[in-house]
């Protein structure tokens, strides 16, 4: 069975109904959909956003998982979403180590792995009254000053298309029309389009469907594997969906 793994954030947890809605039109075949996202997701720390805390990219179940699937599968993966880590705190050096070490990991288990720039065209478009707004809204105990987070962004899209070129994998970059008045989110009309161009990227010998069929929005009411709602430990069996033999696993 074919397996597609997509490591990211909030872009992702936003966009599942359509990225399993497309696969399930594209593919011709079973297969299995590895996510490990969420919103505000971090690779490297624990991160709770209302109440929910999900485990660092690094310490959840999708690297288990992985080792005990087939290792004759063909697995294709896809980074994206990264960011996060400077609300948090981390400079751009400690943010690229974290995801630096997402790739080796994937590296050791994948045939094919795409890497997502930082969106900088919206980024530059935004204003520090624009900026302390979403701020305050999305991480209300982020320090992160507006100038700081300009530098430290651009820094980190930089050696992150830097490190892709030198491993030889493939990258691109998000379209700033992708993103209207909220600078890291993609809207909601774009979403088709920008998951259609990543998943042909992941999957390049796949003809990535861009048309016809309603996202099942079902798979947003489908819990991660392992959180941790007001210090109470929750886990839920993977796959979390199945249908038609493909399977849906969530970290």
């Amino acid at each position: 069975m074919r397996t597609i793994v997509i490591i990211g954030a909030s872009n992702v947890t936003f966009s599942l109904p359509v990225i399993w809605s497309t696969l399930r039109r594209s593919l011709n075949e079973p297969f299995r959909l590895l996510t490990a996202a969420g919103h505000g997701r971090s690779f490297g720390i624990p991160s709770s956003v209302l109440g929910r805390t999900l485990p660092s990219i690094l310490d959840c179940g999708l690297w288990e998982t992985l080792d005990r699937l087939d290792a004759s599968s063909a697995t294709h993966a896809l980074v994206t979403d990264v960011g996060n880590d400077l609300l948090y705190g981390a400079d751009a050096n400690q943010t690229m180590t974290w995801v630096t070490e997402t790739i080796e990991r994937l590296g050791t288990r994948v045939t094919n792995i795409v890497v997502t720039g930082l969106p900088m065209d919206a980024l530059q478009r935004l204003s520090a009254r624009r900026f302390e707004f979403f701020r305050r809204l999305m991480f209300p105990q982020s320090q992160l000053t507006f100038d700081t987070a300009l530098n430290e962004s651009a820094a980190v899209h930089r050696l992150l298309l830097d490190s892709s070129e030198n491993r030889a994998l493939t990258s691109t970059v998000p379209e700033g029309r992708w993103y209207g008045f909220d600078p890291i989110h993609i809207r909601r009309r774009c979403r088709r389009e920008a998951w259609s161009r990543y998943l042909s990227l992941c999957l390049p010998e796949i003809e990535i469907s861009r048309c016809g069929g309603m996202p099942d929005w079902s798979v947003w009411a489908r819990p991660a594997e392992r959180r941790w709602k007001r210090s109470r430990l929750l886990s839920t069996p993977q796959p979390t969906r199945t249908k038609d033999g493909s399977e849906l696993w969530i970290f």
